[in-house]
């Protein structure tokens, strides 16, 4: 081959990556610009505008990549190389596609989607995202394949397509640091990690191994008696990730009008821990006193089997207790006991959707504000001598909530709780209510911050002494603490610590004890993430290990 053929051939195949970076690019223009324009929200334009700017500096820096190829790579390797890049180039084109819809759930939540492993992004496409919204990525590749077969010959522009590139790489840079876009967001954090990762503290956990009985052992109920409960109607109010100091500064004050009315006959948990940063396996923890010790959607195999245990939900049934859980989501298919509830009501179940804020962004964020099911709350306890009701609020999952409202998260569970009062005492249902608010977990981000775990509890009734517990306690309480209530019995003993679990991103895990220390281990590089006082590592993750093959051999696949 001689030089000029070459030349050629890689001309054309320069060209072939032009023209899918210039598909790309503009198919990521209409993306950016649908969602901001759909969103009604103008706060969400310069994430959106910063974002498509790394779009372009991640396809910029796969085409630089190509050149390399083709400009350095061996004859005999050239071929298979320009093949590769334009392989590279499909996917990457067809990634980027999918991210501007979730783009505001991630500015709330921002995680490293590196570190996913396959039950989590398992998760993502089937359940959160939806298979369906993967339409971007497939016109993605239509928008490409067209672009490689159009006969329309690109204008040289050498010089203007250099300015360019000049313009979008420096800007690019400068915004680097804060960069809103998941894909870069992900590989800063994994540089990051990688330059600071310290040596390995201890060894990775080890997967438990398989149970070998057919069913979950059953612990035995801490309610077995109906003989003179206080209340014959119970309301579990799962708020959605509110620590205890913002609880507090927003409700245990003249800020709360909820409160105000109620706090005569209200006590608050001011050391009350959650056991794990997703919503689901908190959910699990309150109601069967068993922690899961993984990430909540690494693997459900992996622990579903804790949800047929003895629970709160099925020692209330047995004891006539009508049983209802309810979340205003168009899709969940993360019920914590399933089989446990005579019924499960979600926005399908819901009388009317007039006049109530909806939300549609994606197949998990379907849902409609939590106060349209109040009527069906109330109506299905009326209709009952005797009710369990755990509604898992909705309103402040996804920041479109405040875009589209105006009001606050915690504005809002302030007037959604004063809704729900107003209604008991409509129906005569008040003197024989226990209200019991409590908050899934903190933010989920913020893995190893211990402070971050501290949770609201506020229980509310006619026979419920006013004031404060003070003693160490966590989710694994709850349902001891409901049981202390309904009979008029001692609290649980306080714990000296207790051991959580992070969110869907890494698999952390931690130890904060009664006396405020406290530490926190990434499993996969072994490494201390955050450390008060005297703890060991290495006993940490034995201690760890143990509870985990524990919990194994009762629950495990």
């Amino acid at each position: 081959m001689n030089a000029n053929t070459a030349r050629n051939k890689g001309a054309r195949s320069g060209e072939r990556e032009t023209r899918l970076i210039l598909a790309f690019s503009a198919w990521q223009l209409v993306l950016h610009l649908w969602q901001c324009v759909e969103s009604g929200d103008p706060r969400l334009w310069l994430p959106h505008a910063v974002a498509y700017l790394h779009d372009l500096l991640l396809l910029g820096a796969l085409m630089m990549v190509a050149w390399v190829v083709r400009r350095f790579a061996p004859n005999s390797l050239r071929a298979g190389g320009e093949i590769l890049s334009v392989a590279i180039l499909f996917i990457a084109g067809a990634l980027l596609a999918i991210y501007p819809q979730l783009l505001r759930e991630y500015l709330a939540f921002p995680v490293n989607v590196l570190a996913a492993g396959g039950g989590s992004a398992r998760v993502l496409l089937t359940e959160y995202l939806g298979l369906w919204r993967l339409w971007p990525a497939g016109v993605a590749f239509v928008i490409a394949a067209a672009a490689l077969v159009a006969r329309v010959r690109l204008p040289e522009w050498r010089r203007a397509r250099l300015l360019l590139w000049t313009i979008v790489v420096a800007l690019g840079i400068v915004t680097l640091p804060r960069s809103p876009h998941p894909f870069l967001h992900s590989l800063k954090e994994e540089a990051v990690a990688l330059v600071a990762r310290s040596e390995r503290v201890v060894p990775s956990l080890r997967r438990p191994p398989r149970r070998t009985n057919a069913a979950p052992a059953a612990t035995r109920s801490l309610l077995e008696t109906s003989k003179s409960l206080t209340a014959d109607h119970v309301f579990l109010i799962v708020l959605e990730g509110v620590t205890s100091a913002d609880f507090e500064n927003a409700f245990l004050n003249a800020n709360s009008k909820f409160f105000a009315r109620v706090s005569d006959r209200a006590a608050f948990f001011r050391r009350y821990y959650a056991t794990n940063l997703d919503s689901y396996t908190s959910l699990i923890a309150m109601l069967t006193s068993v922690q899961v010790p993984y990430r909540a959607y690494a693997d459900e195999s992996l622990y579903g089997a804790v949800n047929q245990t003895a629970n709160l939900t099925r020692s209330l049934r047995d004891l006539g207790f009508f049983t209802l859980f309810v979340s205003t989501y168009a899709h969940q298919p993360f019920v914590p006991t399933r089989n446990d509830w005579d019924r499960v009501l979600d926005r399908g179940d819901l009388p009317s959707l007039e006049g109530w804020v909806s939300l549609g962004s994606s197949r998990m964020e379907a849902a409609t504000e939590d106060r349209a099911a109040l009527s069906t709350v109330v109506d299905t306890a009326a209709a009952h001598p005797r009710t369990l009701v755990l509604h898992e609020l909705v309103y402040g999952h996804s920041t479109e909530w405040r875009a589209k409202t105006g009001q606050t998260q915690l504005a809002y569970y302030d007037a959604y709780l004063r809704d729900l009062l107003d209604r008991l005492e409509a129906k005569g249902l008040g003197p024989r209510s226990l209200l019991v608010i409590v908050s899934d977990h903190g933010d989920r981000a913020k893995v190893s911050v211990a402070e971050n775990y501290r949770v609201p509890l506020l229980v509310v009734g006619a026979r419920v002494p006013p004031g404060g517990d003070t003693e160490f306690r966590s989710h694994l309480d709850l349902q001891s603490i409901v049981v202390s209530y309904l009979t008029k019995t001692g609290l649980p003993p306080p714990r000296t610590e207790t051991y959580v679990v992070g969110s869907t991103e890494r698999w952390v895990y931690g130890a904060i004890k009664a006396n405020g220390e406290y530490l926190f281990i990434d499993d996969e590089p072994g490494a201390v993430l955050s450390v008060r006082g005297g703890l060991d590592a290495s006993r940490l993750r034995e201690t760890f290990q143990s509870s985990l093959n524990e919990f194994g051999a009762l629950f495990g696949q």
